[in-house]
């Protein structure tokens, strides 16, 4: 579905005040965060977060905008429909940037079709799995490609006012294993203390203008 693109203005606009006027005090953080189980079940959550900004917003009675959080409900109820997919939450904070969705899942395949379900995209057999998960290993496939495609495919730089924003915007993926991480492979992947999580992050400015690998492996 195509983006409002006035509202699309408006968000970055909005954004690119606040970082002009407070010297950019704080960063907006994308995160996907999946936890594993033994048996391969797990609990899947998409957040995104700027505790500063959204207290700004409510200094100024300002709101943010967000397509995507426009289409809240209808992801909800695609989520619900979903096979091995429970346990379904959302938290939206109207004054601010901050949302989150969760759900458990079953196995993999389920996450798997749960996911393209949320991204509106009919699955075939040429297409990259979203994660894979094996006995003792978890895989991210480079999926770049993918998001390049739909930057091109939406227009979503056409009303960005400088490629420089997106260096303010970052993107984290976080693992948590079930037994200690043995090995991470990945561009700028890094185990936590805990030995349990690993994490891959990368500005949004790297994300679409240099294209990097952000595929990471995991053996556990």
């Amino acid at each position: 579905m195509p983006l409002k693109i006035t509202k699309m203005r408006k968000y970055f606009t909005l954004l690119a005040l606040l970082i002009t006027t407070f010297s950019v005090t704080s960063c907006i953080d994308l995160v996907e965060e999946i936890s594993i189980n033994d048996n391969k079940s797990g609990h899947y959550e998409l957040r995104l977060e700027s505790e500063e900004l959204g207290g700004l917003l409510s200094l100024t009675n300002s709101q943010i905008e967000v397509p995507a959080i426009a289409e809240l409900e209808k992801k909800i109820a695609l989520l619900k429909q979903q096979e091995g997919i429970s346990n379904v939450k959302k938290h939206f904070q109207s004054k601010s940037i901050n949302f989150k969705i969760s759900f458990d899942f079953e196995d993999e395949a389920s996450l798997n079709n749960a996911i393209y379900s949320l991204a509106e995209i009919e699955r075939n057999i040429f297409m990259k799995k979203f994660l894979k998960i094996k006995k003792h290993k978890i895989v991210r496939p480079n999926l770049n490609g993918y998001l390049q495609m739909l930057i091109e495919e939406q227009h979503l730089m056409d009303d960005l006012p400088s490629k420089d924003m997106l260096k303010y915007i970052n993107y984290q993926l976080v693992i948590n294993t079930p037994t200690e991480i043995k090995s991470v492979k990945g561009e700028n992947a890094v185990v936590m203390n805990n030995k349990t999580t690993a994490t891959n992050s990368f500005s949004f400015k790297d994300l679409v203008l240099h294209e990097p690998n952000i595929s990471l492996k995991i053996k556990y």
